[in-house]
């Protein structure tokens, strides 16, 4: 059995074979006297533990020849070296490639994927997404009723049509990164003419902004959720308790009387369930949106918000195939 020793990363802790420790501690050692800038040293570090997080079961050794295989991601400095001459120009960087950022999702890492590949702060996006959803949905602005949802049809249709960034290769490609270390240098001196402008978006104010943002409307998609959910059972049950029964037979009665096939359909039991369906499940997907937000929780891999919505989306086509099958059938009878 090997030895192993314990290591720290890029500030996170690995256990090492004894040969591993000393290929990694050489490399490190290398880059550092190759790249004289710290940051930059720091950086590459900091991709080495990415990688090493990515191959190294919990609790388990990294060996020597996983070592090799993320610095050979990385790249030595000599093969750096035999490169310069073809980029000695202006450095060209990989194609971009569109993921959902997974890493700092709120609901399903959309907007955060969009922020990352047009460079745009992800927070303007997610409320900008979310306001407009408001708006459509309590009609205060004029739209159509296909323009009421497009919206958050968008952000579903976007949600199924982007890959999730899974690994740290996709998270590169998501930014137009290689990984290597070579990119590490060019994001470092880059970076520095915006040095400024990083350090005010990054400042504290700004965080506390974004997070008050989006409890604010964490807080009105509760509000509007529960009211909603509150407001349905009470049409399904609270009736009866507010002695309403005389008032709504007699609603009952007209409606039948005026629309025949519409009672017919109304009194089938599972067009009961698919209509309760398509008016509960646009409320307790707020309500999953509402504690997302608030509590700032990461979505599960099985994705409860797209299961929310197919299932809404089955539904409502059942409900239209169901009632339109009874008319028929009630205007031929």
């Amino acid at each position: 059995m090997k030895q192993t020793v314990k290591v720290s990363i890029g500030g996170y802790p690995f256990t090492l074979e004894q040969d591993a420790a000393a290929e990694a501690e050489a490399y490190l050692k290398q880059m550092g006297e190759y790249y004289t800038n710290p940051e930059i040293t720091d950086g590459i570090e900091e991709r080495m533990a990415e990688l090493l997080r990515e191959r190294t079961i919990e609790g388990g050794s990294v060996s020597k020849a996983t070592i090799l295989s993320v610095i050979d991601i990385l790249g030595r400095p000599e093969r750096i070296a035999e490169d310069e001459p073809e980029s000695a120009a202006p450095d060209v960087k990989p194609a971009r490639k569109l993921y959902r950022d997974m890493e700092n999702a709120r609901v399903a890492g959309v907007c955060g994927g969009l922020g990352a590949y047009f460079k745009f702060d992800p927070v303007i996006l997610r409320v900008a997404f979310l306001v407009l959803t408001l708006v459509s949905m309590f009609s205060l602005i004029e739209l159509s009723g296909i323009a009421s949802i497009s919206v958050p049809i968008l952000y579903i249709i976007l949600w199924i049509c982007i890959p999730p960034a899974r690994n740290a290769q996709q998270r590169w490609e998501l930014r137009g990164d290689d990984g290597s270390a070579e990119s590490v240098r060019r994001n470092v001196e880059s970076g520095k003419v915006g040095d400024a402008l990083r350090q005010v978006g990054n400042a504290p104010a700004w965080g506390t902004i974004g997070r008050i943002i989006e409890v604010c409307i964490g807080l009105i998609l509760l509000v509007v959720a529960v009211s909603g959910l509150c407001g349905e059972a009470i049409g399904l049950f609270g009736w009866k308790w507010l002695g309403m029964d005389n008032i709504v037979n007699e609603v009952i009665a007209d409606l039948a009387d005026s629309f025949p096939q519409a009672a017919v359909a109304a009194s089938t039991l599972w067009v009961q369930i698919l209509v309760l369906a398509v008016c509960a499940l646009p409320f307790i997907g707020m309500l999953y949106a509402s504690i997302m937000l608030l509590f700032r929780i990461k979505a599960p891999s099985w994705h409860p918000g797209l299961i929310i919505f197919l299932v809404w989306i089955v539904a409502v086509i059942a409900l239209a195939i169901l009632s339109a099958t009874l008319f028929i059938s009630a205007a031929a009878a």
